[in-house]
């Protein structure tokens, strides 16, 4: 596990801020593709399909939420521990979908995986939550407070407003690109992962 956190720590910012925004637009896409077949009457692309492209959000942006806990992990102490474990259960909940759907409606034809498999999708309330107790740890960190905000703000907004979550995380991922460009104009380098103690 350690070995994880490490790899993951070791991300470069710039990096983790173009999977956020890559991750906000997929879900955006999301939005508007389920709306547009609700619209027209069309028909919905096959879950495990769904699941292998424009879903796969569900379990990349959790991991690049981690990727910035990881890098303040000792400072952001028992709460930070505590929203990941739980941010944790969304790339598990992902991957397991995925791999029961392509099973499933993939391999063996049988359409969507019945109500019992996607049950699992409860696993991503957990993670819902870590991305409120992680952002709450963030807040508590002087240099990393406006992390605090992007991630409570970007998901309570998903709430109010179906496009909102996507708007407010495209953000958040073009300020981490501008933050490592900026630092990589002055010879410095982003902030490294924290020692293990």
């Amino acid at each position: 596990m350690r070995t994880v956190v490490h790899r993951l720590a070791r991300v470069p910012l710039g990096t983790v801020g173009l999977v956020i925004v890559v991750c906000a637009a997929m879900a955006a896409v999301h939005v508007l593709l389920v709306r547009h077949v609700h619209e027209t009457g069309g028909e919905e692309w096959p879950q495990w399909v769904a699941r292998l492209t424009i879903e796969s959000y569900w379990g990349l942006l959790p991991l690049a939420f981690l990727a910035l806990w990881a890098r303040v992990r000792e400072r952001a102490g028992l709460p930070g521990r505590v929203g990941a474990a739980l941010m944790a259960l969304g790339p598990v909940a992902a991957l397991l979908i995925t791999v029961a759907a392509i099973v499933w409606g993939g391999i063996l034809g049988r359409g969507d995986l019945p109500e019992s498999v996607m049950s699992l999708e409860l696993l991503f309330y957990g993670m819902m939550l870590g991305v409120l107790v992680t952002g709450a740890a963030f807040l508590r960190l002087a240099g990393h407070r406006l992390w605090g905000v992007m991630l409570i703000a970007g998901l309570l907004a998903d709430f109010v407003m179906p496009l909102a979550l996507s708007a407010v995380y495209v953000v958040f991922g073009l300020v981490l690109v501008a933050d490592a460009v900026r630092t990589a104009r002055r010879g410095g380098t982003t902030p490294a992962a924290e020692p293990a103690h």
